[in-house]
């Protein structure tokens, strides 16, 4: 479907998309933009990591369009938020030489939208509900991600660890295909 890469562990929790657009600022905020897919759909977006402050700016004052892998956090109102965790770059696109320290990856030549959703599945009538853990950073703990896809899988039932692809429609997440990894999770 897209150049994900593959899961670290055959049973690691993720959310993680790739998404092609263009950041634009908000004014009077800090860390803060509204990614614009190609389709001119926005959604909120911040950086997903520091280091990535740089690099996010330099997107948002250029305006240029690039490749981007996502996480997706849910906002208040239903709206589909993205955490920026990398910033590619297009291929055919120039580097900045003020930013030769900090290179932009390249985009795969494959590039596709999608999501790899990975996590406990809650299956309601047409959506799915999936519970993505994340990882503490030292002594920071975080809440579980909870994400809604629009879809069914058949044969799921509540409490099952399953690998998900997902594509983007407006502000949902609609299921396209899913595999049970583990048949209950505690």
């Amino acid at each position: 479907m897209n150049p994900l890469p593959p899961p670290a562990h055959p049973y690691q929790f993720r959310a993680l998309g790739l998404i092609k657009g263009s950041l634009k600022s908000i004014p009077e905020t800090y860390a803060q933009a509204t990614l614009v897919d190609t389709d001119g759909v926005e959604y909120p977006a911040t950086p997903g990591r520091a280091e990535l402050l740089r690099p996010f700016t330099y997107c948002i004052e250029s305006g240029h369009t690039y490749w981007y892998y996502v996480q997706p956090q849910p906002r208040s109102g239903g709206t589909l938020g993205l955490s920026v965790i990398r910033i590619l770059a297009l291929p055919e696109e120039e580097q900045d030489p003020d930013l030769e320290d900090e290179p932009f990856l390249p985009a795969p030549e494959d590039a596709e939208e999608g999501f790899n959703i990975r996590g406990i599945v809650e299956p309601h009538d047409g959506f799915i509900w999936v519970t993505v853990r994340r990882k503490p950073q030292g002594n920071k703990q975080f809440p579980p991600l909870q994400l809604r896809l629009e879809g069914f899988l058949p044969g799921a039932a509540a409490g099952e660890f399953w690998d998900l692809l997902a594509e983007r429609e407006g502000h949902e997440l609609l299921l396209v295909d899913g595999s049970r990894l583990l048949t209950a999770v505690a």
